[in-house]
């Protein structure tokens, strides 16, 4: 049918649009984060780009539900307000006969939903997993970096170098701040350099010409030395830290063989994954309903109220996994919650629109103009 091939045009060309928005605020906040990671020494300056690949990545079905959700609801209250919904129904389509276009713009997503939640988001976020430890393991000299202060694992010493390594790991005007047992130390050195010790597993950093300045907290004393060479010692064994595996980083596999194990945590996960994968079928499905409006109402409110209503979607489906993480609700009755909320609104709006011929909102604003209409009727002179 015409009608339908046009609006399955459409709303693929809208699709791509919202979803390169979409994308691009989202690249965009996860670089900034990245970036403000790697300036307060948390991550790898030369790994930014990579870590804002997987953190999208990680991040994509949201994004592809929402895209989905939105195209579907522009498209279609686009053609209400232009009037063009009007003429189809008047030559005897119904508004649930709109449910096979609907469906064929969906199903694609559907699918690529499926795998993205289930297999490459956990992907990603292993690999960010993975990086971050790899990182926070790393010898303190291969952490340090021209320009950009660098804190020990002790939290007791801080570097700062002005110029960039070579290949002898040079270093030029250093400062470094240390504190241990109510005593602070400045030290300023006009350069530096790192040799590794053979045996012990660390390095020590060399200075050369500079000054050493000691506040006591204890008797207020301050005392400043002069030195024409000084080390301090960096400590190169790893760290070994034991960060329990994220569930966010386990495929469908291995989420339900804990699952099976009775680990709460993972059977909540899969409750989320599965409600994500059933808002992206649902939500297009109750835009049919909820884009029926009026042709004075602004694209922009549909907009608001797309965006409002898969917020109240989402928070109901990580509330829902709250629960089951607590053993206050079960599994089951967690991941069925939200379809059966969706399919509940979506066929009370569908109820609506054959009985009274209007949706909620049209019905509001409809109500708002004739309120507006009788003041004014009121306040005329007779």
């Amino acid at each position: 049918m015409i009608a339908f091939k046009s609006f399955l045009q459409e709303v693929r060309g809208i699709a791509g649009a919202v979803f390169a928005v979409l994308l691009t605020i989202l690249v965009t906040s996860s670089l900034i984060r990245m970036l403000g990671a790697a300036a307060s020494d948390r991550a790898d300056s030369e790994l930014v780009v990579p870590l804002v690949a997987f953190a999208a990545l990680q991040a994509l079905p949201v994004v592809l539900a929402l895209t989905v959700y939105l195209s579907v609801l522009l498209a279609l209250t686009r053609a209400w307000k232009d009037s063009e919904m009007v003429v189809w129904m008047s030559s005897g389509l119904s508004l649930g006969q709109w449910l096979r276009p609907v469906a064929r713009f969906v199903w694609p997503f559907a699918l690529a939903m499926v795998a993205l939640t289930f297999f490459v988001s956990p992907w990603a976020q292993q690999q960010l997993d993975e990086t971050r430890l790899e990182f926070s393991q790393r010898p303190e000299d291969q952490r340090l970096d021209a320009g950009r202060f660098m804190e020990s694992r002790s939290g007791q010493i801080v570097f700062f170098g002005e110029m960039a390594f070579d290949t002898e790991k040079r270093l030029g005007l250093v400062f470094i701040r240390a504190q241990s047992a109510g005593q602070e130390s400045v030290i300023l050195a006009s350069k530096g350099e790192i040799q590794s010790q053979e045996e012990g597993g660390g390095a020590w950093l060399f200075l050369a010409k500079g000054t050493r300045s000691d506040f006591n907290a204890i008797d207020l004393e301050t005392r400043q030395l002069a030195f024409e060479s000084y080390r301090v010692f960096l400590d190169r064994s790893p760290v070994q830290k034991e960060t329990p595996p994220s569930l966010r980083a386990n495929n469908l596999f291995e989420l339900a063989q804990r699952s099976g194990l009775g680990d709460l945590g993972a059977a909540s996960e899969i409750s989320y994954r599965l409600g994500l994968c059933f808002i992206c079928l649902l939500m297009p499905v109750f835009a049919i309903a909820a884009s029926v409006t009026s042709p004075r109402l602004g694209r922009s409110l549909h907009i608001i109220f797309g965006v409002v209503s898969f917020m109240f979607v989402m928070n109901f489906l990580a509330l829902n996994k709250a629960l089951i993480f607590d053993g206050k609700i079960s599994a089951d009755w967690g991941w069925v919650s939200t379809p059966l909320l969706i399919i509940a609104v979506t066929s009370f709006l569908f109820w609506w629109r054959s009985r009274f011929r209007a949706t909620p909102m049209s019905l509001m604003f409809s109500l708002r103009i004739s309120r507006g209409d009788r003041r004014r009727k009121k306040g005329a002179p007779t």
